[in-house]
């Protein structure tokens, strides 16, 4: 995962740098405007490198904070540097597990999972844009992300949706009699 974000980290910054460097150039070859190379320093290399070591700093920071815990009720993930993020979902709650690799991620295999509940998903931004659902858990660029995704969508299988008791077939056909018989009585007017 470390790796991961650092090749993330250099396909942003080496652009930015090689753009800065080809405004010094620029500026050597055909103005050589002292006040220029200042600017350029200081508004292209200063925060640039400032970014680059606050993020260097962070990449394994983030992946010491990140624990994934799976008891016999629920799924725990937590992680955070600067905002900790603390997320609890029950078994019953789970409706949708998925797998997402790009293409670096593949390359490193590694992925993410993502689990998904009822009622708490929600749209959200990132590279997906504005239409991309937000999972509520995420188990992120871990190396055995198709047997996790496996392991949990076996525990989630066999159990009752919301925590409620499985119900047969025959109760269900209970069930149904039941409100037909209610729908077939006939209405009293009111006065």
């Amino acid at each position: 995962m470390m790796v991961l974000y650092i090749i993330y980290l250099f396909i942003v910054v080496i652009p930015l740098y090689a753009l800065t460097t080809a405004l010094l150039i620029i500026n050597f070859i055909y103005f050589q405007d002292i006040i220029a190379y200042i600017l350029i320093i200081l508004i292209g290399y200063v925060p640039l490198t400032i970014a680059t070591l606050v993020t260097l700093y962070w990449i394994p920071k983030f992946y010491k904070s990140i624990t994934y815990t799976m008891t016999d009720g629920e799924v725990r993930v937590e992680r955070g540097v600067w905002w900790k993020m603390h997320h609890s979902i029950p078994y019953s709650r789970i409706m949708n597990v998925d797998v997402i690799q790009g293409p670096i991620s593949r390359k490193l295999k590694v992925g993410t999972v993502d689990i998904y509940t009822a009622g708490y998903t929600g749209r959200g931004g990132g590279s997906g844009g504005s239409n991309t659902r937000r999972s509520e858990a995420a188990f992120v660029h871990i190396d055995n992300f198709f047997e996790l995704q496996e392991a949990l969508l076996n525990i989630v299988k066999g159990r009752p949706l919301f925590g409620q008791p499985a119900t047969t077939s025959d109760e269900l056909l209970e069930e149904v009699k039941r409100i037909r018989a209610l729908l077939e009585q006939p209405t009293q007017k009111r006065e």
